[in-house]
């Protein structure tokens, strides 16, 4: 069992903290922090990993390459196939947490 605190990137600093990064068997596993300033646009991607992530505060438009959207309000928590391209723009000073896993 292990016990971190949950902390953020401050302005101007790094764009994410890892917080746990753990491997076992066939599961690979990670949890990162993030701070996104207004205006600021993540463009169309995809991650080599299965990701869920928790809006702790702020405020986002997700964007699929297919033409869905989705507003995320603090405390919304989204999941994400790994293969879903996807914009992210923020509308809002913004700290998430998300959790990647293959």
């Amino acid at each position: 069992m292990e016990i971190k605190k949950l902390t953020f990137p401050k302005t101007g600093e790094y764009y994410m903290k890892y917080i746990f990064e753990k491997s076992e068997s066939n599961v690979r596993a990670s949890c990162r922090s993030v701070f996104l300033k207004k205006g600021e646009i993540l463009p169309f991607k995809t991650l080599d990993s299965h990701e869920f992530s928790l809006l702790i505060s702020g405020k986002l438009l997700v964007y699929t390459q297919s033409g869905e959207k989705v507003e995320m309000n603090a405390g919304d928590l989204i999941y994400i196939n790994k293969e879903e391209i996807r914009e992210t723009e923020t509308l809002e000073d913004s700290e998430i947490l998300f959790f990647l896993f293959v």
